[in-house]
């Protein structure tokens, strides 16, 4: 195939990537988005198969099934053409296998970095129902990106996809995978009773080789696995890298057991394992301090200055001669604290590797030591981002200062973001509220007791999901509408809504602060508008065609705890008529409507429009309402693309269900 040739009259190829039996990878350039990508082509005497098409296919829409950042991500695809093809995210780096045979093995820390960030992956894709089954370092990718280094996890052609707890039939027939890397049961080709533990065991298998350099089973315990034989057991990595000890070898012994019961159970679970392993096995860590400087005798000069800290194990320092040497040591080495970085160097310069740093580590901080200690130089260097400034010839008690005063700094860092990541988990399950009461309620206090607020109560309910509901597979259900919630939940949180509680079909979000109804009623107008793209994207069978319907109140609200405390069994919740009101004018409105309170209406400082409704019967109101129905901010020329028709009840309907605190009617 000739370069410049255009795919699907849209790709133009510019360059190939990679090839293999059923096709090849190239470089395209997208003209319409202007950006370039990875098209991966069908290989000219595979496309008559319909086997070969048929995989194809597959590999898309296992894909297609995961928005992880660990993965891979699918832009478009034509199977139906001559040629064809499938437009992936062009990324730059390199794979794990490539890294492996530079290196011959890597270090702990990095071995823990890409088993951790490769189990996200996993824990993503089994939950989607895909098992992999082709893991091996060449399909591990290390992508360079504008956050640092990221493993992508690449080419699904061999997974399987889940239906109802059981495998469907996948297109490449008999055994498939890549034998170094295929767990016992996989070998022995039981594909009924294969489940997502063998992608744990492939993952395990990559883990031993990154540490070692190499496999653990050699070629005829494979061929023992495959008549169905237990293999004698893998060495003990400590035996081969004595450093290790023995809390890595029962990690492996057990993530390489040839009974799947026997083995971890999950992706999480298996990364957790390694790391409180790694921490086990090293009870102290010195600092680790990369220097980066061409001349030769800076690692005596180094060595001999802190002597008794290195003694001591309180720094361990690593050398690199120029900027690209030290790229190459953050990769190895991701546990690096502080970098001592020169300024005048070859191949790659101080000031250009402080641009750089970024690609690899964002919690790494550079102190330029240099002896060209001029304003130009100084202002560029923390510019791009250096912590500090040392003049050469060094004094070594200041810079001992510096380091002290950086790795301070470092080390808070990374516990902020360690528990950010925390955090993380925490608020998927637990109220914001909550959260932010946590430290008076762990010293004793009754912060929850209760309290009066003034905020806003949006509630947003996914239009005509609950016969959906009824007619598809619980999974898929789910499914459409927690899509429809991650399109929701960012503008309100954006926008400083706190997410209290999802009730079926509905988000209900409160709004407190400066500003809380104007905000409020932007993230209404937001969340109408993204789904009505979505929508209008997808066609009538995207998971955002249902649209949603608003309701919006303003007022003072009790804001507290409710449940039995003695049960152990509380929420944090708000209380009140606004509470009310807002829930059963969501149940009111129609598809992509905002229906909001005169109340509300009359609290905003912003310049929004409006269609009135008039007064209204509002179900559980005992007097009518004035209502309103949120068009757009003034001056906003953009309408909703499903622009809802005004609500108007000329009796009052009917009302369902019980209404009360967050109960929702249903529809």
């Amino acid at each position: 195939m000739s370069e410049r040739q255009t795919i699907g009259g849209r790709y133009v190829l510019e360059r190939k990537l990679a090839g293999g039996g059923m096709g090849t990878i190239w470089v395209a350039l997208d003209p319409k988005l202007q950006r370039r990508v990875a098209v991966k082509l069908m290989a000219s005497h595979a496309a008559p198969a319909p086997l070969s098409r048929q995989q194809f296919e597959w590999e898309a829409q296992a894909i297609a099934r995961l928005q992880n950042p660990h993965v891979i991500q699918v832009h478009d695809c034509d199977l139906s053409g001559d040629t064809p093809y499938i437009v992936m995210e062009l990324l730059e780096g390199e794979d794990l296998e490539a890294l492996l045979n530079r290196r011959g093995r890597l270090s702990l820390a990095m071995v823990e970095r890409l088993l951790t960030q490769s189990t996200r992956a996993l824990t993503a894709a089994h939950a989607a129902g895909v098992i992999h089954r082709d893991l091996k370092p060449a399909n591990l990718f290390l992508a360079r990106t504008a956050s640092g280094e990221l493993v992508k996890v690449l080419d699904f052609g061999l997974a399987l996809l889940m239906s109802g707890g059981a495998a469907k039939p996948h297109p490449e027939e008999g055994m498939a995978g890549t034998p170094r890397y295929m767990s016992p049961e996989q070998l022995r080709g039981i594909e009924p009773r294969l489940d997502h533990r063998c992608d744990l065991w492939a993952l395990a298998v990559v883990a031993y080789r990154a540490l070692t350099g190499q496999h653990p089973f050699p070629l005829e315990s494979l061929r023992q696995m495959r008549l169905g034989n237990a293999p004698p057991p893998a060495p003990a990595p400590s035996s081969l890298v004595p450093e290790l000890g023995a809390e890595m070898d029962a990690f492996f012994a057990r993530a390489l057991d040839p009974d799947p019961a026997r083995r971890f159970q999950s992706a999480h679970e298996l990364a957790s394992a390694f790391t409180s392993r790694v921490e086990a096995g090293r009870p102290s860590r010195p600092a680790k301090i990369l220097v980066v400087d061409d001349e030769p005798d800076v690692v005596v000069l180094m060595e001999q200055s802190f002597r008794k800290q290195i003694r001591r194990s309180v720094y361990e320092f690593l050398f690199a001669a120029d900027g690209e040497e030290a790229l190459e040591q953050l990769r190895q080495h991701p546990d690096t604290q502080v970098v001592l970085c020169d300024i005048n160097m070859p191949r790659m310069d101080g000031l250009t590797f402080l641009s750089r740093i970024g690609e690899v580590t964002s919690l790494t901080r550079v102190v330029i030591v240099s002896a060209y200690g001029d304003m130009n130089n100084i202002r560029t260097a923390m510019n791009r981002g250096a912590y500090d400034f040392i003049t050469k010839p060094i004094d070594f008690p200041d810079l001992e200062a510096t380091l002290v005063k950086t790795l301070k700094h470092v080390r808070e860092l990374r516990s902020t973001v360690r528990s950010t990541e925390e955090n993380g988990l925490l608020r998927m399950f637990v109220p914001g509220g909550v959260l932010e009461r946590l430290p008076p309620l762990l010293q004793g206090s009754d912060a929850l007791a209760g309290e009066r607020v003034e905020g806003t109560v949006v509630f947003i309910d996914v239009d005509a999901f609950t016969p959906v509901f009824h007619q598809e597979a619980p999974a898929e259900s789910l499914r459409r509408l927690n899509a429809n919630f991650e399109a929701i939940v960012p503008e309100l949180l954006s926008r400083g809504g706190t997410v209290d509680k999802f009730v079926g079909d509905a988000v209900m979000t409160v709004f407190r602060g400066p500003g809380h109804v104007d905000r409020a009623m932007e993230a209404c107008l937001s969340i109408r508008r993204q789904l009505g793209t979505l929508a209008d994207r997808g066609g009538e069978h995207a998971p955002y065609a249902h649209g949603v319907c608003i309701g919006l109140d303003s007022g003072d609200l009790v804001s507290g705890s409710v449940g039995a405390k003695a049960s152990g069994r509380l929420d944090f919740t708000v209380l009140g008529d606004v509470v009310n009101t807002a829930a059963r004018l969501a149940a009111l409105a129609s598809r992509g409507q905002v229906l909001v309170s005169a109340r509300a209406r009359e609290r905003s400082r912003e310049p929004f429009e409006y269609t009135p409704l008039g007064e209204q019967l509002v179900p559980g109101v005992g007097t009518p309402m004035e209502l309103f129905a949120l068009v757009r901010r003034e001056g906003d020329s953009r309408v909703a693309p499903d622009e809802p028709t005004p609500f108007v009840a000329s009796e009052p309907p009917e009302e369902p269900g019980t209404p009360g605190l967050a109960a929702l009617p249903s529809r």
